[in-house]
């Protein structure tokens, strides 16, 4: 019968576990949690990325991404095994205990070798499988060929070859250096040194360039062996160096001696005394400061090295190859070291129990220790610019405009990453283990935050209130450090206010598109939708001119500022705005002109080989271009089957300027030339052809849009081919002095010029034409959205019922109706305020009423994703893209009408003028 003394017997019967596999149970309970963290972490982090594409798609993980997971944070854990399994050791001075046990040097150095080796293999099997996993569900299926195009099955080799030295240069790191942080700072030169010299000797070995040395793949098979026995051969070395060390310092009677070298004979020791103050006692705050900075400083001084090394590269060398993964992954190790170090030097050794039993303020621990590392995250952050070339582009995915908002986005997520530091430094039982989980948790809270950002963009300042409520946690946590609380009550607060900081920012966010959203205007609504538009007849159809789909092949942005506006002392910035119109223009000319036209065209070249045909030497090309022309003048059912709007605006504004300015111009195959050389023929005729082209197209266009009320027509056809007219007619009156009071050119082609202005002039629509198109294409490209519905289908092959322009409804923000409600109003004001403008007369071009007009229409069709047919990112729309409209465009219309008329008076007239 059995009975409750059984339990007990039972391990003195059972089979006794020798002294090795005691060992083996040490070293794994010594990784456990350093395994738990590593394994919820890398499934956290592939789980946030999936559920990130699943709400955005524009935002789904490549492939890129998903292995740079899969790559680092085995690595995380191969950096973090021996610094934990032995520093443990050393700070619970348990290394002498395991000298009286019945093992030899040998078998300790094996027991931990054999448990740090099998938790690096659990944690590339846990990241492979969510590798592996994540590829599958974000891609429906396996593709070996797209694997291949990364890595391949063979550069694998090469990665866990990788882990094995890093995990043997931590071991010979940990083994040099007691203090687990100082061992961590060691091993980095120690395998980037590693790195370089095998780059070397695979570069002199199997005869490659030292920087495009060959992977696995690549290699040839007598290649790969010699990289092969190479990597043996090195680890084999390294091993030997690591089994060394561990002799000396495993075997032996104390570990005492590898704490503080012995200066002196042990009779004549003598404690150190610091002294803080000379003739008082120092004050509370002084002296935990002074603390504080003895127990930093060599995290904080090797932070500052690495920062002005980094800097220093930069300036001499520029900006290298390794310079972008040397600041993108030093950078933040940095602040998050710094962070983890603010309160690790009171936690080791539970020396934090000294505060709390002598009831000094936490406030005062809280400061003291913070201001160190802060002083030195902000030095970081101060030469970040210059270490790292800071450009606005860093931040433009989140809404940055400029390069002071892309700095300021540096500082705050340097700032988060120290905080969260700083957090995760007073969390945990094993202080050491913080340095390692931060990365972790950094990726953890970024992940969402800035999946959030960009899903909205424009709401980085919402991460200085992040940033509050993390530094508030941080004041919060310390009374619990220094009463040596590592329970859930420590870890469990903190995770709640790393949510609270998410928390806050998707409130504030949320609050701000509330109250931003316009209010509903039902009166007007139904005025507009009470306009009656002219129904579409097959007599209609049947007398109109088509456009080819490939025509467009330019996206313009114009511009144009009135000259007025600069007083006398802006004479030079005058010039520099006419440069890029006229590039050899004279203080004459520029005295004498009252606007600029500044056109920044994005030409899309597939397709468009036709327009190598003006360039070169070849007279058949150069007739082929005027008969296409000539062509395009009589009388056709599609406009563009002979010539594309690139070649428009190449002939009537480009290639003009490149003539005078010998500038070089682009072809289409990423070639060039210079226009002066390699010109022989004289361009003006199919200058002359191309401007009554364009001419017609855009008149033709006013006429029909309204018929269908194609605002996308009417502004990339007509608005866009006037815009061309208007630059192309501007540079023949510079060229006539039509500007200034010298007296016309008499060649033939210039009396050909004069005449083809006249002519292309009068083709121009009337100024009631032309507003009568905007309002009417307006008017019912709005109506047509009004009476959409919300179809539900948001993926690209469907796409959404809802449309106006190239306003990307399809994105995943409009499955939110908050979202889907915000467009519709701020729509219904924009179109209200450009109609009210056409109405009763357009705004200059810097009424302040036009700058927040372009603000508007910028942010109903800009799109987050960068799409080819929409505005991008630009905060501010321009003409002809969107429908804004300028004073100036009318004016600029008007003085050429003025130059018409002009030419049109005999030439003794026009001389005596």
């Amino acid at each position: 019968m059995a009975t409750s003394l059984d339990a007990f017997a039972y391990p003195a019967v059972s089979r006794p576990r020798s002294a090795f596999q005691h060992l083996v149970w040490k070293d794994f309970r010594m990784l456990q949690p350093l395994l738990l963290a590593g394994v919820i972490g890398t499934a956290a982090l592939f789980f946030l990325a999936v559920l990130r594409a699943a709400i955005d798609p524009a935002s789904d993980p490549s492939l890129t991404t998903l292995s740079v997971l899969w790559v680092l944070l085995p690595n995380l854990v191969a950096l973090g095994i021996p610094p934990i399994s032995l520093g443990t050791e050393n700070e619970e001075r348990t290394l002498d205990w395991l000298r009286t046990l019945p093992v030899t040097w040998s078998q300790v150095l094996l027991s931990k070798l054999l448990v740090g080796f099998a938790a690096w293999v659990l944690a590339v099997l846990t990241a492979s499988a969510c590798f592996v996993l994540s590829w599958l569900v974000l891609r429906g299926g396996w593709d070996w060929s797209a694997i291949g195009r990364i890595s391949g099955s063979e550069s694998i080799v090469e990665l866990m070859i990788y882990g094995v030295g890093l995990l043997i240069c931590g071991w010979i790191a940990a083994l040099i250096v007691r203090n687990p942080v100082g061992s961590v700072m060691l091993v980095i030169p120690l395998i980037v040194g590693l790195t370089l010299l095998w780059n070397y000797t695979v570069a002199g070995l199997a005869g490659t360039h030292v920087y495009n040395g060959v992977t696995f793949v690549e290699a040839t098979s007598e290649q790969r062996v010699v990289m092969f026995g190479s990597a043996v051969a090195y680890l084999t070395a390294l091993g030997a160096v690591m089994s060394g060390l561990a002799q000396h310092r495993l075997a032996g009677a104390s570990d005492h001696r590898w704490q503080v070298p012995a200066a002196a004979p042990a009779s004549a020791w003598q404690p150190t005394v610091v002294q803080v103050a000379w003739h008082a006692k120092p004050r509370r705050f002084r002296a935990l400061l002074w603390q504080q900075v003895r127990q930093t400083r060599f995290i904080i001084g090797a932070a500052i090295l690495f920062a002005s090394v980094t800097v220093i590269v930069t300036w001499v060398d520029g900006f290298l190859e390794v310079q972008g993964p040397l600041v993108a992954l030093g950078w933040p190790a940095a602040h998050l070291m710094l962070g983890v170090a603010t309160f690790h030097g009171d936690r080791r050794g539970m020396r934090q129990g000294f505060f709390a039993d002598r009831g000094w303020s936490p406030n005062l621990i809280w400061l003291t220790r913070l201001i160190p590392t802060a002083l030195a995250s902000s030095f970081l952050m101060v030469l970040f610019p210059f270490s790292a070339g800071l450009d606005w582009y860093i931040g433009r995915p989140f809404g940055t405009v400029n390069l002071w908002q892309a700095f300021a986005f540096s500082v705050v997520v340097q700032t988060l990453l120290f905080l969260i530091g700083v957090l995760t430094g007073q969390w945990g039982r094993r202080p050491s283990l913080a340095f390692f989980g931060a990365p972790v948790v950094a990726l953890l809270w970024m992940l969402p935050a800035f999946g959030l950002l960009a899903f909205f963009g424009g709401y980085t300042s919402l991460l200085w209130l992040a940033a509050g409520v993390l530094l508030f946690a941080t004041r919060r946590l310390t009374p619990f450090v220094m009463e040596g609380v590592s329970s859930a009550a420590v870890w469990g607060r903190g995770l709640a206010y790393c949510l609270l900081a998410l928390g806050a920012m998707c409130m504030c966010l949320f609050m701000h598109r509330w109250w931003t959203t316009p209010p509903e205007m039902p009166a007007w609504r139904k005025e507009m939708l009470a306009v009656v538009q002219d129904p579409v007849t097959s007599k209609v159809l049947e007398s109109t001119v088509g456009v080819m789909p490939g025509t467009r092949n330019i996206d313009l942005n114009a511009d144009v500022y009135s000259l007025d506006w600069f007083d006398e002392g802006n004479e030079d910035m005058k010039k520099v705005l006419l440069i890029s119109e006229f590039p050899n223009i004279g203080s004459a000319e520029a005295a004498g002109m009252r606007f600029t036209v500044r056109l920044n065209p994005s030409i899309n070249w597939s397709g468009s080989a036709r327009v190598e045909a003006i360039y070169g030497n070849q007279p058949e090309r150069f007739r082929d271009r005027a008969l296409a022309l000539e062509k395009e003048l009589g009388p056709v059912k599609m406009m563009g089957e002979s010539v594309s709007q690139s070649e428009l605006y190449s002939l009537c504004v480009s290639t003009p300027i490149s003539m005078k300015s010998g500038t070089r111009t682009f072809r289409s195959d990423g070639s060039y030339f210079n226009a002066g050389q390699y010109h022989p023929f004289d361009w003006r005729p199919l200058r002359r052809k191309a401007l009554e082209v364009a001419a017609k197209w855009s008149t033709l266009s006013r006429e029909q849009a309204p018929k269908f009320g194609a605002l996308g027509e009417l502004l990339e056809n007509a608005e866009a081919n006037e815009w061309i007219v208007i630059a192309g007619l501007r540079q023949i009156a510079y060229d006539q002095n039509l500007f200034s009071g010298m007296a016309p050119p008499q060649s033939e082609e210039d009396q050909l010029d004069r005449e083809a202005f006249v002519r292309v002039v009068d083709q121009l629509c009337t100024k009631e034409l032309r507003r009568e198109s905007r309002q009417r294409c307006l008017v019912a490209e709005w109506q047509r959205f009004r009476t959409g519905e919300w179809s539900g289908w948001f993926d690209e092959e469907w796409g959404n019922e809802k449309s106006f322009l190239d306003a990307p409804l399809s994105d995943p923000l409009y499955r939110l109706g908050m979202e889907q409600k915000r467009f519709e109003r701020l729509l219904d004001l924009a179109v209200r305020n450009t109609l009210d403008q056409l109405e009763d007369g357009l705004p200059k071009w810097d009424d302040p009423a036009l700058t927040e007009q372009r603000l508007l229409w910028g942010d109903l069709l800009k799109d987050r994703r960068n799409g080819e047919n929409s505005l991008g990112h630009q905060e501010v729309a321009s003409p002809p893209r969107a429908p804004v409209f300028y004073r100036e465009q009318e004016l600029l219309i008007d003085e050429l009408r003025q130059m018409a008329d002009r030419l049109r008076e005999p030439p003794e007239m026009i001389e005596a003028t």
